[in-house]
C-alpha cells in the first residue's frame, strides 16, 4: 500500500490575510486590497469583522468639521461661515485610523 502524505501548508482566510497585511504595515483599505489581491468588498467585510472581534480598533481622526459648525472651526470666518471654501459644515465622518490590536495569550 503506498504511503500517504499530508500537506503542512496552512491555508489562510481573509481575516488572517488582512490582519497579517496590517501587521506588515499596510495602512489603507485600498492598499489592503491591492497588496492581498482580495476584492475591496471582501476587505471591507473582513476589516469590519475584525473591528467587531476586537482585533482592530477604529478611531476617528481629527480634521473633519466640528460638531457645532463653522463658527467653532479654526478656518471659520467671524460670521460663522466656512473659511475653507466649503459650502458649510461637512456631514462626513472624516478619516478613521485602523489599528491592529495585540493579542495576549
Amino acid at each position: 500500500m503506498p504511503a500517504t502524505t499530508t500537506s503542512t501548508k496552512r491555508v489562510s482566510g481573509p481575516l488572517s490575510i488582512i490582519a497579517n497585511a496590517m501587521a506588515g504595515g499596510v495602512q489603507t483599505r485600498a492598499d489592503l486590497s491591492g497588496q492581498t489581491g482580495l476584492d475591496p468588498e471582501i476587505v471591507d467585510a473582513a476589516v469590519d469583522h475584525l473591528i467587531r472581534m476586537g482585533r482592530i480598533s477604529s478611531t476617528a481622526l481629527s480634521g473633519s468639521c466640528p460638531d457645532n459648525g463653522c463658527g467653532a472651526c479654526p478656518s471659520g470666518t467671524s460670521k460663522g461661515t466656512a473659511g475653507c471654501g466649503g459650502a458649510g459644515p461637512s456631514t462626513a465622518r472624516g478619516p478613521v485610523a485602523l489599528t491592529l490590536v495585540a493579542r495576549h495569550h
